[in-house]
């Protein structure tokens, strides 16, 4: 009876771990904007519509100012704004003043976390809409 030929066994080496070394800091080739804090302007309003949604940032100018001034117009008009992402506002008190007119709105937050959630009621466009 012959016997099956054995192949020789090989040692496994010992793993060594790697060693440790301190994290290098490598300069941002383009610093990141800070958090905006203070006021919101157009400018920025624009940049951060731009980088959420895409598309050229004129056109997005153009569609920001536009709604900003029909948001403004129906302000004016006493209307009361129910607009999810944003909150529900209404004028608790218009005063004329020379420039135009001074109005207090009271506006009413959901909850953080549930201001991206709809009842699906109120839509702009049905999911397969394509322009």
């Amino acid at each position: 009876m012959t016997t099956p030929p054995t192949t020789p066994r090989t040692r496994r080496k010992a793993i060594t771990p790697a060693p440790v070394t301190a994290p290098v800091a490598v300069p941002d080739p383009k610093p990141a904007k800070p958090l905006i804090t203070g006021t919101l302007k157009i400018k920025d309003l624009v940049e951060l519509v731009t980088a959420a949604v895409g598309g050229k940032k004129k056109d997005v100018k153009d569609i920001v100012e536009a709604t900003l001034t029909q948001m403004g117009l129906a302000l004016d008009r006493g209307h009361s704004l129910n607009l999810p992402a944003f909150g529900k506002a209404r004028v608790a008190r218009q005063q004329p003043a020379a420039s135009g007119a001074v109005l207090t709105l009271k506006l009413r937050r959901v909850k953080a976390g549930a201001a991206g959630e709809t009842s699906g009621k109120e839509t702009l466009a049905a999911a397969n809409d394509q322009d």
